[in-house]
Order: structure tokens, then sequence, then C-alpha cells
């Protein structure tokens, strides 16, 4: 009986030893990530961390400026939050969609709404965020300032992440880097760090970064990120323009929480479609991420997921 015994935690430890010595590391991971970008027709950039975890850190183009699409809005989305924090604006404040067609934008629902049409910020601020309505993102600019955005993301340390598009754009001189970048520039490692500033409640009071994640969380395009992870596990805001592709996500895995980031750029794939190469490469690279902070499986994406993702 004793002999069965020892034997028995002999081969356990025996095991246990082994499947450590096959388990993937960090720098694993990093070396099929950049394999990926690599193969990408384009530029990709990446930036991943475990939070609490600063070994578990890794990225690729890091710190070079990328086109930031809707990711943007979620900056947009602080200012909001500071205002109404502030007094400035109230959370339940009815506000007027923009009086003519003439002055919204398509890519939503907003730019269908009669004259005269009125909506709370709330509201406004989950149309920009949970469906990336570009009225809403308008009204919402327009409400708070454009030059108090990028205000905002200079004050909280971000050097490369600017709001380029919008009515003070000649006035801040951003015209050049509009021209470039379209709707804003940012970096993967400070997109990364936007969001766990607002996770850890540094993006403003513990009650409006609770909500700015909440929002989040209530994503109605998860064909990036949020699609490769459990449902409910993950707060984003994807983003895209004709040659660049983008998506910014906390996940809840297994291991904890981690913040990862994709951007790319100079696509040669321009197709407005899910196999679009960038759609695609942002969720090669959520996958193997996830299955690297799950590694027994607890989860994975169910058979014909692409079936009900529109073109």
């Amino acid at each position: 009986m004793i002999r069965c015994w020892l034997a028995t935690i002999i081969i356990g430890a025996l095991l246990s030893v082994a499947c450590a010595a096959n388990a993937e590391t960090i720098t694993d991971l990093k070396a099929r990530l950049d394999k990926v970008a690599k193969d990408f027709n384009g530029t990709l950039g990446y930036s991943l961390h475990l939070r609490g975890k600063p070994s578990e850190s890794i990225s690729l183009n890091g710190d070079e400026p990328f086109p930031t699409a809707s990711t943007i809005k979620t900056v947009i989305m602080c200012e909001v939050m500071r205002q109404v924090e502030q007094g400035k604006i109230k959370w339940s404040d009815m506000i007027e969609v923009q009086p003519s067609s003439n002055v919204r934008e398509e890519g939503g629902f907003a730019y269908h709404f009669r004259d005269g049409t009125k909506q709370t910020v709330d509201q406004w601020v989950h149309l920009m965020m949970t469906v990336s309505d570009n009225t809403a993102t308008i009204r919402l600019r327009r409400l708070v300032g454009h030059k108090n955005v990028n205000d905002w993301l200079s004050e909280h340390g971000f050097k490369q992440t600017k709001l380029l598009n919008g009515e003070q754009t000649d006035e801040l001189g951003l015209r050049p880097l509009q021209k470039q970048y379209g709707l804003g520039v940012t970096t993967p490692n400070e997109m990364a760090k936007l969001m766990e500033m607002i996770r850890s409640n540094k993006a403003g009071s513990a009650l409006y970064c609770d909500r700015m994640i909440r929002i989040m969380f209530h994503q109605h395009y998860d064909d990036g990120v949020a699609g490769q992870v459990p449902p409910g596990q993950c707060a984003s805001k994807g983003g895209g323009i004709w040659n660049t592709r983008s998506d910014v996500a906390l996940v809840i895995s297994p291991k904890g929480e981690f913040v990862l980031t994709i951007y790319t750029k100079d696509q040669a794939d321009k197709d407005w479609n899910k196999n679009n190469e960038g759609n695609v490469v942002i969720r090669k690279i959520a996958a193997m991420v996830w299955r690297y902070f799950d590694p027994d499986k607890t989860w994975t994406t169910p058979d014909k997921y692409m079936d009900l993702i529109n073109d």
C-alpha cells in the first residue's frame, strides 16, 4: 500500500514537471505573435499585459504611431465623464441631434434621427461607444470641445495620442496629422495605458471609471477581440478606416485580467468585409492570447462563429 502511494506521488510529480516544462511562456507567445505580424501585409503593432504582473508584458511596435480610427472615441468618453464629474454638464442633460443630416455622418443610428430629436448625454455616449455611431461622436465632440479632449490627454501624460478630426483641427495645428492619420493618432502602448487607467480608476473617480468600463462591456461590434473570448468577459472598442483596423480590450481570463491593444496601418487589403486581412489578424492574435491565458481550454470559440458576423 505504501509503495503504491509513493509511486502515485512520484508519477504525479513527474507529470507536473513535464507539464511545467512544456507550458508556453510569455516569451514563446511573443515569438508567435511577432511571426503573425511579420506575415501581415501591412504594419501591425500590439501591446499586451497581465494586470498586476509586469513580467507578463509584451509588445511589438508599441511606441509606433497608428491611426486610431474609432478607438479614439474612448478618449472623447473620458472627457465627457470629466465634465460630468466637474458639473459642467449632466449625465441626464437632453442634447439635440445636429439640425441637418448635412452635418451628421453615416455609420450608426443617429444619422437617421429627425431634426429636433433629443437624447441624454448618457444615451449619446452609449451610441458612440457601443455601436460606434459617428453622428453621436460629432455631437459629443462639439459638446465637450475638441481642444478639451486633447488637453485631457496631455494632462494625463499621453505624448502621441491625439484627437485630430474636429472643429478646431486647423486652430490646433493638427491638419497635417489629420491628413496622415484621420480621426486620431495613438500607439498600442498608449492606448493600453488608457485602458489600464480606466480600469484602475485613474481616468477619473471610481464612479465614472466604473461606468466607462460597463459601457465598453456592452460592445455591439464584437467580431474582434471580444469574439475570441467568452461572452461577458471583454470590455472593448474597435475601429477601422480604409487601410487600417484596430481593437482595444480589457479581458477577464482564468489567469486574471489582461489588456490587449492591436493596431494595423498601410494594409494592402482595403475591402470592407469580415475577411479583411486586418479583421482576420486581430481575431487570430486575440485567439492566441486567449489560449495562452486559458491553457486548460475552459472555453473555445463555437463552431460556425463566423456565420453570425456581417460582412
